[in-house]
């Protein structure tokens, strides 16, 4: 997630904030030689190292152009037009939609007992 700041926000200060949040874009970050891997591994982290593979697994084939990726992070600084959370990326739409709708999940799973907490009205 990157942190764009543009002076046009909030009257008390004069700044807006966009959580700009990109997907995957193709660059070589995801390689060997840019992450910091362990040389041996213990049990119970299978899950971190399955998600290392499927990362190390995926430079070339990565939906986002790392250049417009670039150019819209500072259009999105400089003209301060933008919602808060700024997606970037077809991939990063699909994982926020998929947050959402499990947040939304867990909201309404839990409604019942949010509301035995109320003060009950007099």
């Amino acid at each position: 997630m990157f942190y764009a700041i543009s002076a046009s926000g909030p009257a008390s200060f004069g700044i807006k904030v966009n959580l700009v949040e990109p997907g995957y874009t193709r660059t070589d970050f995801l390689r060997t030689h840019s992450l910091g891997l362990p040389a041996t591994t213990v049990e119970g982290y299978e899950a971190v190292r399955e998600m290392t593979e499927a990362h190390l697994a995926m430079p070339g084939t990565q939906l986002g152009d790392p250049v417009m990726a670039a150019a819209e992070i500072i259009r999105v600084a400089v003209s301060g037009n933008a919602p808060l959370h700024q997606i970037l990326g077809s991939d990063s739409y699909g994982l926020a939609k998929s947050r959402i709708e499990a947040l939304t999940n867990d909201i309404e799973a839990g409604r019942e007992l949010a509301a035995t907490t109320d003060i009950a009205a007099e």
